[in-house]
Protein backbone atom coordinates (compact mmCIF):
# COMPACT_ATOMS: atom_id res chain seq x y z
CA UNK A 1 0.00 0.00 0.00
CA UNK A 2 3.00 2.59 0.75
CA UNK A 3 3.99 2.24 -2.93
CA UNK A 4 0.71 2.80 -4.39
CA UNK A 5 0.50 5.83 -2.33
CA UNK A 6 3.88 6.89 -3.32
CA UNK A 7 2.85 6.65 -6.97
CA UNK A 8 -0.45 8.18 -6.32
CA UNK A 9 1.16 11.38 -4.42
CA UNK A 10 4.16 11.57 -6.95
CA UNK A 11 2.24 11.51 -10.34
CA UNK A 12 -1.87 11.47 -9.50
CA UNK A 13 -2.70 11.63 -13.22
CA UNK A 14 -0.25 8.67 -13.71
CA UNK A 15 -1.81 6.66 -11.18
CA UNK A 16 -5.53 7.04 -12.32
CA UNK A 17 -4.95 6.33 -15.33
CA UNK A 18 -3.12 2.94 -14.76
CA UNK A 19 -5.85 2.28 -12.30
CA UNK A 20 -8.09 2.62 -14.93
CA UNK A 21 -8.24 -1.35 -15.65
CA UNK A 22 -8.53 -2.18 -12.33
CA UNK A 23 -11.93 -3.72 -10.77
CA UNK A 24 -13.47 -2.30 -7.77
CA UNK A 25 -11.30 -4.30 -5.18
CA UNK A 26 -8.19 -2.46 -5.15
CA UNK A 27 -9.22 1.08 -4.84
CA UNK A 28 -11.36 -0.56 -2.12
CA UNK A 29 -8.51 -2.24 -0.04
CA UNK A 30 -6.67 1.17 -0.55
CA UNK A 31 -10.05 3.01 1.04
CA UNK A 32 -10.09 0.50 4.14
CA UNK A 33 -6.36 0.96 4.49
CA UNK A 34 -6.43 4.77 4.65
CA UNK A 35 -9.98 4.50 6.61
CA UNK A 36 -8.36 2.23 9.40
CA UNK A 37 -5.09 4.09 9.56
CA UNK A 38 -7.24 7.70 10.46
CA UNK A 39 -9.71 5.17 12.58
CA UNK A 40 -7.03 4.43 15.03
CA UNK A 41 -4.58 7.66 15.18
CA UNK A 42 -7.81 9.97 15.21
CA UNK A 43 -9.15 8.41 18.92
CA UNK A 44 -5.73 8.57 20.35
CA UNK A 45 -5.11 12.16 19.38
CA UNK A 46 -9.22 13.02 20.43
CA UNK A 47 -7.86 11.61 23.79
CA UNK A 48 -4.72 13.56 24.25
CA UNK A 49 -7.15 16.64 23.43
CA UNK A 50 -7.21 17.48 20.16
CA UNK A 51 -10.60 17.65 18.72
CA UNK A 52 -11.46 16.72 15.62
CA UNK A 53 -12.74 19.39 13.68
CA UNK A 54 -12.63 21.35 10.50
CA UNK A 55 -9.25 22.56 10.83
CA UNK A 56 -7.78 19.05 12.62
CA UNK A 57 -9.71 16.47 10.10
CA UNK A 58 -9.47 15.76 6.77
CA UNK A 59 -12.38 13.11 6.71
CA UNK A 60 -15.81 13.95 7.32
CA UNK A 61 -16.20 10.61 9.26
CA UNK A 62 -13.52 11.91 11.73
CA UNK A 63 -15.91 15.04 12.74
CA UNK A 64 -18.69 12.97 13.02
CA UNK A 65 -17.58 10.30 14.98
CA UNK A 66 -16.37 12.70 17.10
CA UNK A 67 -19.53 14.74 17.82
CA UNK A 68 -21.54 11.62 18.32
CA UNK A 69 -18.61 10.43 20.91
CA UNK A 70 -18.25 13.59 23.01
CA UNK A 71 -22.05 14.43 22.56
CA UNK A 72 -23.56 10.99 23.65
CA UNK A 73 -20.78 8.37 24.70
CA UNK A 74 -18.45 10.58 27.03
CA UNK A 75 -20.47 11.25 29.97
CA UNK A 76 -21.72 7.73 30.04
CA UNK A 77 -18.26 6.00 29.55
CA UNK A 78 -15.95 8.28 30.04
CA UNK A 79 -12.15 8.09 28.35
CA UNK A 80 -13.43 4.63 27.20
CA UNK A 81 -15.94 6.41 25.00
CA UNK A 82 -12.76 6.85 22.35
CA UNK A 83 -13.10 3.22 21.72
CA UNK A 84 -16.00 3.39 19.82
CA UNK A 85 -14.36 6.05 17.94
CA UNK A 86 -12.79 3.85 15.13
CA UNK A 87 -16.21 1.67 14.67
CA UNK A 88 -17.91 5.09 14.10
CA UNK A 89 -15.63 6.55 11.52
CA UNK A 90 -16.03 3.54 9.37
CA UNK A 91 -19.67 3.51 9.42
CA UNK A 92 -19.20 7.24 8.50
CA UNK A 93 -17.09 6.81 6.11
CA UNK A 94 -18.76 3.70 4.45
CA UNK A 95 -21.94 5.74 3.29
CA UNK A 96 -20.11 8.77 2.82
CA UNK A 97 -17.98 6.87 0.01
CA UNK A 98 -21.11 5.72 -1.99
CA UNK A 99 -21.93 9.34 -1.99
CA UNK A 100 -19.43 10.89 -3.61
CA UNK A 101 -18.99 8.10 -5.93
CA UNK A 102 -22.38 8.65 -7.50
CA UNK A 103 -22.21 12.31 -6.77
CA UNK A 104 -18.83 12.31 -9.21
CA UNK A 105 -20.30 10.21 -11.70
CA UNK A 106 -23.59 12.18 -12.23
CA UNK A 107 -21.56 15.30 -12.28
CA UNK A 108 -19.02 14.13 -14.51
CA UNK A 109 -21.10 12.53 -17.33
CA UNK A 110 -23.00 15.43 -17.27
CA UNK A 111 -20.15 17.24 -18.26
CA UNK A 112 -19.14 15.26 -21.57
CA UNK A 113 -17.26 12.16 -19.38
CA UNK A 114 -17.01 8.95 -20.78
CA UNK A 115 -16.85 5.95 -18.64
CA UNK A 116 -19.00 3.80 -15.84
CA UNK A 117 -19.08 4.56 -12.17
CA UNK A 118 -16.22 2.40 -11.21
CA UNK A 119 -14.36 5.63 -12.31
CA UNK A 120 -15.93 7.42 -9.34
CA UNK A 121 -15.59 5.01 -6.99
CA UNK A 122 -11.28 4.97 -8.35
CA UNK A 123 -11.62 8.77 -8.00
CA UNK A 124 -13.22 8.58 -4.55
CA UNK A 125 -11.34 5.78 -3.21
CA UNK A 126 -7.34 6.30 -3.98
CA UNK A 127 -8.37 10.29 -3.91
CA UNK A 128 -8.45 9.98 0.17
CA UNK A 129 -4.32 9.04 -0.09
CA UNK A 130 -3.32 12.76 0.94
CA UNK A 131 -5.06 12.14 4.38
CA UNK A 132 -2.35 9.79 5.57
CA UNK A 133 -0.29 13.46 5.03
CA UNK A 134 -1.77 14.33 8.60
CA UNK A 135 -4.87 14.69 7.82
CA UNK A 136 -5.76 14.39 11.84
CA UNK A 137 -2.69 17.00 12.80
CA UNK A 138 -4.30 20.51 13.44
CA UNK A 139 -4.24 23.25 10.59
CA UNK A 140 -2.05 20.14 8.19
CA UNK A 141 -4.98 18.36 7.74
CA UNK A 142 -6.30 21.58 5.97
CA UNK A 143 -3.70 20.92 3.41
CA UNK A 144 -4.16 16.97 3.07
CA UNK A 145 -8.38 17.68 2.79
CA UNK A 146 -7.37 20.34 0.23
CA UNK A 147 -4.84 17.94 -1.52
CA UNK A 148 -7.14 14.79 -1.29
CA UNK A 149 -10.35 17.02 -2.16
CA UNK A 150 -8.54 18.30 -5.26
CA UNK A 151 -7.84 14.07 -6.23
CA UNK A 152 -10.96 13.09 -5.51
CA UNK A 153 -12.99 16.00 -7.87
CA UNK A 154 -10.58 16.93 -10.23
CA UNK A 155 -7.36 15.11 -11.07
CA UNK A 156 -9.01 11.44 -10.56
CA UNK A 157 -12.17 11.83 -12.43
CA UNK A 158 -10.69 14.03 -14.89
CA UNK A 159 -8.08 11.16 -16.02
CA UNK A 160 -10.19 8.22 -15.44
CA UNK A 161 -13.46 10.00 -17.24
CA UNK A 162 -11.42 11.41 -19.96
CA UNK A 163 -13.25 14.68 -19.20
CA UNK A 164 -12.08 18.10 -20.71
CA UNK A 165 -9.84 19.57 -18.43
CA UNK A 166 -11.49 23.03 -19.02
CA UNK A 167 -14.25 21.59 -17.96
CA UNK A 168 -12.51 19.81 -15.03
CA UNK A 169 -11.49 22.89 -13.88
CA UNK A 170 -15.33 24.28 -14.43
CA UNK A 171 -16.41 21.29 -11.26
CA UNK A 172 -13.35 21.69 -9.16
CA UNK A 173 -13.76 25.63 -8.84
CA UNK A 174 -17.90 24.79 -8.09
CA UNK A 175 -17.10 22.08 -5.98
CA UNK A 176 -15.10 24.82 -4.06
CA UNK A 177 -17.91 27.82 -4.16
CA UNK A 178 -20.47 25.62 -2.69
CA UNK A 179 -17.93 24.59 0.06
CA UNK A 180 -17.11 28.25 0.41
CA UNK A 181 -20.84 29.32 0.64
CA UNK A 182 -21.66 26.30 3.18
CA UNK A 183 -18.59 27.93 5.34
CA UNK A 184 -19.95 31.21 5.63
CA UNK A 185 -23.67 30.22 5.85
CA UNK A 186 -23.04 27.47 8.26
CA UNK A 187 -19.86 28.09 9.82
CA UNK A 188 -17.91 24.99 8.71
CA UNK A 189 -16.10 24.09 5.85
CA UNK A 190 -17.11 20.90 5.45
CA UNK A 191 -20.92 20.50 6.75
CA UNK A 192 -23.03 18.60 8.85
Amino acid sequence: MIDKLWKLLADPVGFFDSARGEGWKPAFVFFLWVTAFISVVTPVVNFLGVASTDLSSSYQAQILAYELVTGNFLDLYGSAAFLIEPVLIFVFAVPILFFLTLLLHVVYRLVGGQGPVLNAWKAACYGLGPCLLGGFVPYVSLFAAFYSFAMQSYLGPMTLYNAKQGRAIIIFVAFIALTFIEMFVRGTTVGF
